[in-house]
Formats: C-alpha cells, sequence, structure tokens
C-alpha cells in the first residue's frame, strides 16, 4: 500500500532536517482492502540524530476497521 509510505514520508517531513528515505517497513495486512475508503494515520514514535522510527494504521474511513498495521524507520 503506497498511502502508507507517502502519509509516513510526511509525518517525517515535519522537521527541519530532510530525511534521505526509508529504511524499513514492515505491514501486517489483516482484511482485504478493495473499493473503499481509507483513514490512514501515522505516528512518529522517535526523532534520533541518524534514524527515525514511525507506526502506521489504516483503517476503513466507513466503519473504521483496521486494515493494515506498519512499523518503518527512515534515515537523515
Amino acid at each position: 500500500m503506497a498511502a502508507i509510505d507517502t502519509v509516513v514520508s510526511l509525518s517525517m517531513a515535519t522537521t527541519g532536517r530532510a530525511p534521505k528515505g526509508t529504511v524499513y517497513q514492515h505491514t501486517h495486512f489483516l482484511r482485504p482492502a478493495v473499493n473503499d475508503d481509507f483513514y490512514v494515520r501515522a505516528e512518529v514514535l522517535r526523532f534520533g540524530k541518524a534514524s527515525a522510527f514511525a507506526e502506521t494504521r489504516v483503517s476503513f474511513a466507513s466503519t473504521g476497521e483496521l486494515v493494515a498495521h506498519a512499523s518503518l524507520e527512515f534515515a537523515f
């Protein structure tokens, strides 16, 4: 799901430093996600000197059911 990396990239851009890119992404897909609108929420867990860690949840916009969960690491 490209939306996960995109939303987390926007979250990482909230600092004065520009991230170099995604180092690691692990996604758990919990149910099929076809023909629906989604709510993608990214939370930065830690900004470090050389890397940052984030968690993302994707849910159906209509029901709020969780569709996917991802953990990501970005390099600076």
